[in-house]
């Protein structure tokens, strides 16, 4: 393995640094394999392979969609597009805890269609 060239660099957002938003240039080194000719890309712990939007960010943008911030808002805050937002947002799961039921379960007959069952009126 020797080492190759480098990519185009890469504007990573990162988060704000007293005050100002921060970009990172990131130019990854690439390396060609003596036998077989395959080109191959380093690595960083910054960016998860073939991302944009470095590690840090994505529980960032949780932290304030639970806080209930607009979607325009955390992206402008955050320097990322306001779809990627919208993707992390689609992503969320709720868990459900199904291993008991409450004590009090109450139902609304007036609004339940199809009920012919009288509860003593």
């Amino acid at each position: 393995m020797k080492k190759y060239d480098f990519q185009k660099p890469s504007k990573i957002p990162y988060l704000k640094t007293t005050g100002m938003p921060t970009r990172i240039l990131l130019k990854k080194r690439r390396f060609k394999c003596y036998q077989c000719s395959k080109i191959m890309v380093a690595e960083t712990s910054i960016v998860k392979k073939n991302h944009q939007i470095p590690r840090i960010i994505n529980p960032k943008i949780d932290q304030k969609l639970i806080e209930k911030a607009s979607m325009p808002d955390i992206a402008h805050q955050l320097a990322i597009s306001t779809s990627t937002v919208i993707r992390k947002l689609n992503n969320f799961r709720f868990k459900h805890d199904f291993s008991h039921l409450p004590e009090i379960i109450s139902w609304d007959v007036e609004t339940v269609v199809g009920v012919t069952v009288s509860i003593g009126r």
